[in-house]
């Protein structure tokens, strides 16, 4: 991630905490509807409960 600061950094899609400062940031791309959709994840956890 480049240049990026704690303002403009997403919020987690499961927990609503910001992932600027998790060192267990993830992303997951999927397609809808014919455009790029990014979820981001402060962890694994939040990742695991989203997927569930």
């Amino acid at each position: 991630m480049a240049d990026s600061t704690d303002e403009d950094s997403p919020d987690c899609r499961q927990c609503g905490d910001s992932v600027a400062s998790s060192s267990d940031y993830r992303v997951v791309t999927t397609v809808e509807d014919g455009e790029a959709v990014y979820h981001h994840f402060c962890s694994d956890d939040c990742l695991e409960s989203w997927e569930a």
